[in-house]
């Protein structure tokens, strides 16, 4: 099996950028000749590819999208994309970075039950509420400036925007506002250990999953192949310290365990020119992207994104780092097992790619 990949909206760091509030990665292990037929009505006069930015804007681009994601070749078991909202991953290193850590040292495991995920989302709906009058506000942006720039400057910003946040916080909100005050003071052993790291990127993250995603579905090792203008062959060097030559282990809690490494052999980047399954991945991410924008409010909707409801396109959705009001029950980890973050981590330094 050969898989193609190809994304939407990589900011990297920059996790609050307006102008793109969403990052969506899309793949395909269609074989050529049905993708070449796929992307062929897709191709207008002179064009080498099919780029959805170009077909988009048009009422016969729109009219051709909507009737190639309508078409049967696409579901699960040929395309699939993932997608993460910028300020909810964001987020999630907040909780994961600065209030894991101390709960951890005072013998409480976040992770287990996926007590991360519900605090995240509460973070989400609600961090306007712990730190009202725009001081959420201030807290998260001096957050990502700690991230993307992490000097002993920036660490000090953050903790004086967090205690000027906290002093607002009402009585009934205190306990989490306590949980991330416990860390003032510390970024410089929670952040500054990730300098030069990609811990901050959703790219790496996203394609990992997406990679376990395609091994759900396939026993044996397979092809990646991504699109070679794009900010993910940045990365490089992280994705290939995890498709090593190393024992097979498995390591997550609950009904969220993953195989490491990844089962993956032959990893490559090409011109989206030369492939049409990295055209018909580029389209697919784009399309989720422009689609989830307008069915969540954040762009106007038109008769294409409501045409776009009745394509194959939400069924090839496989997850990723979205909110969500609801929580799942989840087991407890059982004997043995270790968190995802944990896990990884060991991984990475067995590989060599960490210390």
């Amino acid at each position: 099996m050969h898989v193609f990949f190809d994304e939407s909206g990589n900011t990297g760091s920059d996790l609050l950028n307006k102008e793109q509030p969403l990052f969506a990665l899309a793949s395909t292990c269609l074989e050529e000749g049905v993708a070449q037929r796929l992307i062929g009505p897709l191709k207008r006069q002179g064009q080498k590819e099919a780029k959805y930015s170009k077909l988009k804007n048009s009422v016969s681009g729109q009219k051709a999208l909507i009737e190639f994601l309508s078409c049967p070749e696409l579901s699960l078991s040929t395309a699939k994309f993932t997608q993460a909202d910028k300020r909810y991953y964001l987020i999630t290193h907040l909780v994961d970075k600065l209030i894991e850590p101390t709960l951890y040292e005072n013998g409480r495991d976040l992770y287990a039950k996926d007590g991360h995920v519900g605090l995240v989302n509460v973070w989400y709906y609600a961090g306007a509420t712990i730190f009202p009058n725009g001081h959420w506000e201030r807290v998260l942006s001096a957050f990502e400036h700690s991230v993307r720039c992490p000097t002993s400057r920036a660490f000090s910003e953050f903790d004086t925007t967090l205690l000027r946040a906290c002093s607002l916080t009402p009585h009934d909100c205190r306990d989490f506002a306590t949980g991330l005050l416990m860390a003032k003071g510390r970024l410089e052993e929670f952040i500054g250990c990730y300098r030069g790291g990609v811990v901050f990127d959703p790219a790496p993250d996203l394609f990992t999953a997406m990679i376990h995603k395609w091994m759900d579905d396939y026993p044996g090792k397979f092809a990646i192949t991504h699109d070679k203008s794009k900010p993910l062959a940045r990365n490089e060097a992280f994705f290939r310290a995890l498709i090593v030559d190393a024992p097979t282990r498995f390591i997550g809690y609950g009904d969220h365990q993953v195989e490491m490494p990844l089962r993956v052999n032959d990893f490559s980047f090409a011109d989206s020119r030369d492939f049409a399954q990295l055209q018909i991945a580029d389209i697919i991410a784009g399309a989720c992207t422009d689609a989830l924008l307008a069915w969540s409010g954040r762009k106007p909707m038109t008769s294409y994104h409501e045409a776009l409801k009745e394509t194959n396109l939400e069924s090839l959705f496989v997850g990723g780092m979205l909110p969500t009001p609801s929580m799942p029950t989840v087991r407890a980890p059982a004997p043995g097992e270790v968190s995802l973050v944990d896990g990884s981590a060991a991984f990475l330094r067995e590989t060599g790619y960490a210390r």
